[in-house]
């Protein structure tokens, strides 16, 4: 069970058991060895300063309530960043793109709290595929995504 600052649970679209997906490469710290490891981490290292530009703005954001908001490129990087697969995006309905990974035929989206929590419906297909490199080409996205890897790396110390 994951819970958000606020103490509401929280889950993640995929495989029931995060535990089925194998890393890329070894994790010396051996911190992150599931997606649910990563999750887990990525609950305390999500902020306001990582979230999309227009999802900062939001005067309805609560960080607290729905870390996932706005989230959703720079994690679908850092996931195939660690565990491989592909990433894909889809258009959602009202406007804005939307992006999760694919892994061992299924996907996965760490991020699919901010359309469950308020009844905003998300489809996985159709969908398009698209490069590790063209989730970096955008400077705002690229620093957005150091900082959460920073904030990984700063929440594994702290258990250590």
């Amino acid at each position: 069970m994951f819970y958000t600052n606020s103490k509401r649970e929280i889950s993640y679209f995929g495989f029931e058991d995060g535990e089925e997906i194998k890393r890329k490469h070894p994790d010396p710290s051996k911190a992150i060895q599931s997606l649910n490891d990563l999750f887990g981490l990525l609950l305390k290292a999500w902020s306001k300063e990582t979230a999309y530009p227009s999802s900062q703005k939001d005067p309805n954001f609560n960080i607290d309530n729905d870390p996932t908001y706005g989230q959703c490129a720079i994690t679908a990087t850092l996931v195939y960043d660690l565990f491989g697969g592909s990433i894909h995006k889809v258009n959602v309905s009202g406007g804005g793109t939307h992006y999760f990974n694919r892994i061992n035929g299924g996907y996965i989206d760490l991020t699919s709290d901010q359309f469950s929590l308020y009844g905003i419906p998300l489809s996985y297909e159709p969908n398009q595929e698209i490069s590790r490199e063209y989730c970096g080409k955008n400077p705002n996205t690229l620093k957005r995504y150091k900082l959460l890897v920073k904030s990984v790396a700063d929440e594994i110390a702290r258990m250590e």
